[in-house]
C-alpha cells in the first residue's frame, strides 16, 4: 500500500460528502472512478479493495446532524457524569462538557463568574478537571437555535459535538465533583495551573499571547485582535499548528543533542513520549493532535528506518482521526488543518524547485490561503485580497520571533519579577507596534470582501481549478495556469456579485428580542436603508450591548456583502431602537443618519464623533425621502413635539411591491391623528407600533387603514407580555395575518414592482 494511501482517503472524503450532502450523482461518479482505476489503470487488487472498503466503512460511521427547529424546553434534573475534555476558562464564563454515565448525549455546563471572583481558581477549588465525576442538580434545557439569517446556530454547533442539552449554574452548591485518578486528569490539572502561572507572573498584555501560542488557550485574547487576525486569514498563527510543534521539537533537539544531554536515539525516544503529553497540555484540539501525530509518525519511521511518504502518513492519520471520533469532521480546526497540510504536501514538487527561502515562504502562504478560502468564506463570509501578502509578512515575524519567545517566556516564568519585566517590556513595545501596523493596513488599504456561502458546486469547481492551477504551475505551463487561475476565482466573484444582479428587493425584520431593526435592500443593490437598529442593554445603566449587532445585524451584513448603508432612519431615541447604531457606525460606512427634530442631541454628537463624515438630517411630517430612485418614503409624523419619545416616533409610508406603514412606537393618540391628517391612507402591511403594546394599534386605526398583514417585533417571554392579547384579537377580528418575531423568527419580504411574498426564518 506504500504510496497509495491517498486512494482510501479520497474514498473516505467521497463517502463523507455523499452522506452529508445526499448527492446521488457523487455515488455514480465514485463507482465510475473505481471502474476506471481497475480496468484502465490496472490498479493493484489490494489497493482497490481497501479503497472500496474505506468508502463503505466511512459511509456507515459518519453521523448526520439533524436540522433543528426552534423550541424551548427545560426540566429540573439530577445528573451524574464525567467531565470530558478541558474546562474552558475566561473572565466571562467557565464551560465544560459533562458525559452522563447512563446516556450517550452530552450536557454543556456553564457558569458566569462574578466580577470579584478569581475564575482561574474555581476549577482548583471545585475539582473541575477532565475525568472528574460530577453530580449536578440544575434546570437542564435545550440550547437556543438561530432565529435570523446568517446568525450563528449555537444548538447546531453543540449537536456537532454530541451535546444535546445545557445547564447554567448559579452557584457551585448545585454541583459536586470528585477528582478521578489518572494521567489525563493530572495533565489537564497541570494545564490549568500553568495557565494560572502565566497570568500571575507575566503582564496582562503578554500572558494571553503565551497562553494562546504555547497552551492553545485564546480565551483571554481580545476580540479586536482575534477579529483582525480572522479578517486577514491569520487565525492559524494563534492556534497551535505544525509550525508550533516543529519549533518545540527543534528547541528540544537543540538543547538535548547539541547540549550533549542525550544521544540522538534517546532524544527521539524522549520526543515520541513527550509530544502526546504536550498535545494534552496544549488543549488537544485537532490541529495540535494532527501536528503531534505527524511528528510522532515521522520520528518512529526515522527510528525504525521505515519508509513511507509523508502523504501516506497524513492520509492514515486523517482516516484514523475520523474512525476515532466521527464527529471530528464538523470541527473547523480539523477541516482547516488537513486542507492546508494536504495542499502543501501535494505542492511539494513546486515548492522544492525554489532556491529562495523567502519565495518558499510566499509559496507556502499562497497555497495555505487558497486551500482554506472556501472554508473561510463558508464559516466567516470573508475574504481579504491582501491576506496572502499579509501572511508573507506576518508569518516570519511570528515564526522566528513571537512563537519561540513565548515558549522561552513559558519556561522562565519562575524567574524573579524584576527579570521578567526586563523581558516583558521589549516584547510589549515591539508587538504593539507590529499589531498597530497590521491595523493600519486593515484601515488604509483594500477592505475585505464579505460574501455569501459558496454553493457545493462552486466549492467543487474551485478545488478542481485549484488542483489544475497547481499542476500547471508545477509543469511551468504558464498560460494554462493563468486560465485555471482565472476560472478559480470565478465562483468567488460571482458569489460576491450576486446581490447586484438580484431582481427582487428584500425587507428584513430581524428577530432581536424586545426591539426593532429593519433592513431594506433594493433590487440590484441600488440602495440599502435601515429603519431602526436596536439592541439589548444593561439594566443597571441602560447602556446598549454589542451582542445583537455582532451576532445578528453584522452577521447578516457580512453574508449579504453589505459594506455601506445609504441611510439609517432612527424613529426615536429609545435604546431598543438606536442601541446598535454606534456599533454600525464603527464598522460600516453610513452616508446619512435621519432622525426627528426631537431626537437626543447628546446621542447625535456621539454618533458624529464615531463617523465624522456622517450627514445627520432631521426629518418630519411632509418630507419625502428618496434613495437613488430605488427606495422612497413619505414621512407622516412627527409634525410637532408630542412631549415623549414614543409619540415623537417617525412614521413612514412607502411602497415595496405592497403599501407599507412603519410606525415606530407611536400610541393610539398619534394613530388617530394620522388617520385624521391622511383620511385616504390605505396600506397592505403594518409594522405594529410599540411591539404590540395595548397602548397602540387601536381598532379605529386598523379599520381605517385596513392592512392585510401585520409585523410585530417582540422578545420571547418578555417581561411586558408583548404582544398584548387585546391587540392580537383586534388583528384577528379584522382578518389580518400577523407575523411575530417571537414565534416566526426573522421575517423577510421579497418584492418586485408587482408585489411580493413573505418568508419566515422559523417554519
Amino acid at each position: 500500500m506504500r504510496g497509495y494511501w491517498h486512494f482510501p482517503a479520497i474514498a473516505a472524503v467521497s463517502a463523507i460528502l455523499y452522506h452529508l450532502l445526499d448527492m446521488k450523482w457523487l455515488l455514480l461518479l465514485f463507482i465510475l472512478w473505481l471502474i476506471w482505476l481497475k480496468l484502465l489503470k490496472k490498479m493493484n487488487v489490494t489497493v482497490w479493495l481497501v479503497t472500496v472498503f474505506s468508502f463503505i466503512t466511512f459511509l456507515s460511521i459518519i453521523p448526520i446532524i439533524p436540522q433543528t427547529v426552534y423550541e424551548e424546553s427545560s426540566i429540573d434534573a439530577e445528573i451524574t457524569g464525567k467531565i470530558e475534555g478541558e474546562v474552558k476558562l475566561s473572565s466571562k464564563q467557565i464551560q465544560f462538557t459533562l458525559q452522563p454515565l447512563q446516556n450517550s448525549s452530552k450536557l454543556l455546563v456553564t457558569y458566569f463568574p462574578e466580577k470579584d471572583e478569581d475564575f482561574r481558581e474555581i476549577p482548583l477549588e471545585h475539582a473541575l478537571f477532565h475525568g472528574s465525576t460530577c453530580t449536578i442538580q440544575q434546570t437542564v434545557e435545550i440550547p437556543p437555535s438561530s432565529t435570523n439569517p446568517a446568525q450563528f446556530d449555537f444548538r447546531q454547533f453543540l449537536l456537532q459535538k454530541q451535546i444535546t442539552h445545557q445547564a447554567v449554574l448559579e452557584d457551585f452548591n448545585q454541583i459536586n465533583c470528585a477528582v478521578e485518578k489518572g494521567i489525563l486528569p493530572l495533565l489537564y490539572k497541570v494545564r490549568t495551573e500553568l495557565l494560572n502561572e502565566m497570568e500571575g507572573t507575566w503582564s496582562d498584555y503578554t500572558a494571553p499571547w503565551i497562553n494562546a501560542i504555547v497552551f492553545g488557550d485564546t480565551s483571554a485574547m481580545g476580540e479586536p485582535v482575534t477579529e483582525l487576525f480572522q479578517r486577514f486569514g491569520l487565525s492559524h498563527i494563534i492556534a497551535i499548528s505544525g509550525t508550533h510543534v516543529t519549533l518545540v521539537i527543534a528547541i528540544l533537539y537543540l538543547i538535548l543533542v547539541k547540549g550533549n544531554l542525550l544521544t540522538k536515539e534517546k532524544t527521539q525516544l524522549f520526543l515520541i513520549l513527550f509530544l502526546p503529553l504536550y498535545a494534552i497540555l496544549a488543549g488537544a484540539n485537532p490541529p495540535v493532535l494532527r501536528a503531534a501525530s505527524m511528528m510522532i509518525g515521522l520520528l518512529l519511521f526515522q527510528k525504525f528506518r521505515w519508509k513511507l511518504p509523508y502523504s501516506d502518513l497524513l492520509c492514515i492519520i486523517f482516516m484514523v482521526f475520523i474512525l476515532w471520533d466521527p464527529y471530528i469532521i464538523y470541527h473547523i480546526g480539523f477541516q482547516f488543518s488537513f486542507a492546508v497540510t494536504f495542499s502543501i504536501l501535494l505542492s511539494q514538487e513546486w515548492i522544492s524547485k525554489s532556491k529562495s527561502p523567502v519565495w518558499k515562504i510566499f509559496q507556502v502562504s499562497f497555497i495555505a490561503q487558497m486551500a482554506i478560502l472556501p472554508l473561510q468564506i463558508y464559516y466567516f463570509n470573508i475574504f481579504h485580497p491582501l491576506s496572502i501578502l499579509m501572511n508573507l509578512t506576518v508569518i516570519p515575524y511570528f515564526t522566528f520571533f513571537v512563537i519561540p519567545l513565548m515558549y522561552v517566556f513559558a519556561v522562565v516564568h519562575f524567574l524573579p519579577d524584576s527579570m521578567l519585566v526586563i523581558l516583558d517590556k521589549p516584547f510589549t513595545f515591539i508587538h504593539e507596534r507590529v499589531l498597530g501596523a497590521i491595523e493600519w493596513v486593515d484601515n488604509t488599504f483594500v477592505p475585505p470582501m464579505y460574501l455569501d456561502q459558496l454553493s457545493i458546486f462552486s466549492v467543487m469547481f474551485y478545488f478542481a481549478c485549484f488542483f489544475l492551477f497547481m499542476k500547471f504551475l508545477e509543469r511551468r505551463q504558464e498560460k494554462a495556469a493563468w486560465i485555471a487561475g482565472v476560472l478559480l476565482i470565478l465562483p468567488v466573484l460571482m458569489t460576491a456579485a450576486k446581490p447586484y444582479f438580484q431582481e427582487e428587493g428584500i425587507v428584513t425584520m430581524f428577530d432581536m428580542g424586545q426591539g426593532d431593526a429593519i433592513l431594506v435592500e433594493a433590487a440590484r443593490r441600488e440602495a440599502v436603508v435601515m429603519i431602526d437598529a436596536g439592541s439589548a442593554f444593561h439594566f443597571e445603566d441602560m447602556e446598549p450591548t454589542r451582542g445583537v449587532y455582532k451576532n445578528i445585524i453584522r452577521a447578516y451584513f457580512h453574508q449579504r456583502g453589505i459594506k455601506e448603508l445609504d441611510a439609517i432612519i432612527v424613529t426615536h431615541d429609545d435604546v431598543d431602537h438606536f442601541g446598535s447604531v454606534r456599533f454600525i457606525l464603527e464598522e460600516v460606512s453610513v452616508k446619512e443618519l435621519m432622525v426627528s427634530a426631537y431626537f437626543d442631541p447628546v446621542l447625535l454628537e456621539e454618533f458624529q464623533a464615531i463617523q465624522p463624515s456622517l450627514n445627520i438630517t432631521q426629518i418630519g411630517s411632509g418630507d419625502v425621502l428618496n434613495f437613488h430612485d430605488a427606495i422612497s418614503f413619505q414621512v407622516l409624523a412627527p409634525d410637532i413635539d408630542k412631549g415623549n419619545s414614543n409619540n415623537n416616533s417617525i412614521v413612514l409610508y412607502t411602497n415595496f411591491g405592497l403599501k407599507w406603514l412603519f410606525t415606530g412606537d407611536i400610541s393610539k393618540k398619534i394613530e388617530e391623528k394620522i388617520i385624521h391628517d391622511y383620511p385616504a391612507l390605505q396600506i397592505d402591511i403594518l409594522k405594529v407600533a410599540h411591539h404590540g403594546s395595548k397602548t397602540s394599534t387601536g381598532e379605529a386605526f386598523i379599520e381605517a387603514v385596513q392592512p392585510r398583514f401585520a409585523l410585530i417585533s417582540a422578545g420571547r417571554n418578555n417581561r411586558y407580555n408583548h404582544p398584548n392579547e387585546e391587540v392580537l384579537d383586534i388583528l384577528e377580528n379584522n382578518g389580518i395575518q400577523a407575523y411575530r418575531t417571537d414565534e416566526d423568527g426573522a421575517i423577510q419580504f421579497y418584492y418586485t414592482a408587482e408585489g411580493g411574498t413573505f418568508s419566515t426564518f422559523l417554519p
